[in-house]
């Protein structure tokens, strides 16, 4: 006789409702009380008798699995061929004009120092037109330090890049990561005219951006910067900024700053330890996010009232800063994860030097050296596994397809191991798909029928598109 098992499920608590996340199917469902309590009985996968009264809740959560006299095993990801390589960071400059107190990168010098040649940077565009093979569409990074300190070699790798590809039938974006102190009319021109995406560093009011965020020399950099912030956002006025939480602050008023400013797309995260700093400090607390956690909260509620109201814009405004957009996102679409980033797949950073590392955050740190650009192979077998699968910490995870292990530099900062994350991060993010799974249970066929008829968020994919 074949049994009947119970597939993994996460059931929580959230303002008096209980609600239930299907791991493998990556979707939510409120339940009630008497359900829920029964549920919290049974274990995810018993191979005990399931009772007849709860086979057609089991069923109509998706959690009803028939098998063989086991229960079911988890599914190994099967071995595929290495990705190319499609997205270069390109480090024109390890050297700042900033010294950001949290700074990853060894104030802007990873380590090492130095502008690139423009012999390095070619070779690296000829390196990853080669890594590519078939694909078309290609993308480079200009990173730094600060990437406008070298901006003679920005341009000519620009116009080499695009000629090159051309050549061979692709075609290549431009993206850079900027703290705009150096932002002039040319370089507003330059970026207008090669159409690259712009992220601005920046940590929201004076009193932040100048303690945070100084020049060299200490002295604070928002009254010099702001002005050319402005000029840029005139111009290209969806140019998105990026803040990062240093200890206790708030979210809502780094973001109220930004706003202030004139950015329509804001993101933050909290600060990661630098490899450069003697690597994971084991007797160091925790990060606290409790004002992030509180903010996502405060959010999943305003997520409900504007689309409960129909207030396209202000849901478009939300959009654009929220926290739990993904997690909405990969919810109504039922989408998984396998990897939280293209690091050590499809992306990879080139030093000043001409070396080949995991990603722009691990620049200088041997042991995530994957190549060069002088030679033809990369070294990169253990990155390509998925922490849903390999991961002790993450594959018991009911956040897993969500999260799917974390920015590979934080955990590796945190813990020693690229694949373990650490434990403030796992907080935060799984309280984001918990609270996201609490909004979509809410919302009615018109909600959802609205929010994507004014692309507040896209239709779900076809399964049989391509």
């Amino acid at each position: 006789m074949r049994q009947k098992f119970i597939k993994p499920y996460h059931l929580f608590q959230h303002q008096g409702g209980w609600y239930i996340i299907n791991v493998e199917g990556m979707f939510a469902s409120a339940i009630d009380e008497v359900s829920a309590g029964a549920l919290a009985k049974m274990s995810s996968g018993t191979d005990e008798p399931i009772e007849p009264s709860m086979e057609e809740l089991l069923e109509k959560l998706g959690l009803l699995e028939v098998g063989g006299g086991q229960p079911p095993k988890a599914k190994k990801e099967l071995k595929k061929e290495p990705l190319p390589v499609i997205n270069l960071s390109l480090f024109l400059t390890q050297s700042c004009n900033l010294r950001c107190v949290y700074c990853y990168g060894d104030g802007g010098g990873y380590g090492g120092g130095g502008n690139m040649a423009e012999q390095t940077a070619l070779q690296a565009i000829d390196w990853l037109l080669e890594q590519a093979g078939k694909i078309k569409k290609l993308h480079i990074g200009f990173f730094g330090g600060e990437p406008f300190l070298n901006f003679l070699l920005m341009k000519t790798v620009t116009e080499y890049a695009k000629q090159r590809a051309h050549a061979l039938g692709k075609d290549v974006a431009f993206h850079t990561t900027t703290n705009a102190t150096l932002l002039d009319d040319e370089k507003i021109d330059f970026i207008k005219e090669h159409r690259i995406d712009v992220l601005v560093s920046f940590d929201g009011s004076k009193e932040l951006q100048d303690a945070q965020r100084p020049y060299a020399d200490g002295e604070g950099s928002y009254d010099a910067t702001v002005p050319k912030i402005k000029r840029l956002l005139k111009v290209l006025p969806q140019t998105p900024g990026h803040a990062v939480i240093v200890g206790n602050t708030d979210p809502k008023t780094v973001k109220g700053a930004m706003q202030e400013i004139g950015f329509t797309e804001v993101s933050i995260k909290p600060t990661s330890q630098s490899l450069f700093a003697g690597g994971p400090d084991a007797t160091k607390p925790d990060r606290d996010t409790q004002h992030l956690l509180q903010a996502l909260e405060e959010e999943a509620a305003i997520w409900l009232m504007l689309t409960q109201s129909r207030d396209s814009e202000a849901l478009q405004r939300l959009k654009t800063q929220s926290g739990l957009y993904e997690g909405l996102t990969v919810l109504l679409h039922n989408s998984k994860k396998r990897h939280a980033c293209g690091a050590g797949l499809e992306l990879a950073a080139v030093s000043a030097a001409g070396d080949i590392y995991l990603c722009h955050r691990f620049v200088g740190q041997e042991q995530y050296k994957l190549g060069s650009v002088f030679v033809k192979d990369l070294i990169r077998e253990e990155y390509q596994k998925s922490p849903v699968t390999e991961s002790a910490v993450c594959s018991v995870c009911f956040a897993k397809y969500y999260c799917a292990g974390g920015c590979k530099h934080d955990n590796a900062s945190s813990t020693g191991l690229t694949t373990s994350p650490s434990k403030d991060i796992c907080r935060l993010r799984s309280r984001e798909l918990e609270l996201a799974a609490t909004v979509i249970c809410r919302l009615d066929p018109e909600d959802k029928a609205f929010l994507v008829e004014h692309k507040i968020f896209a239709p779900k994919p076809c399964p049989l598109d391509f």
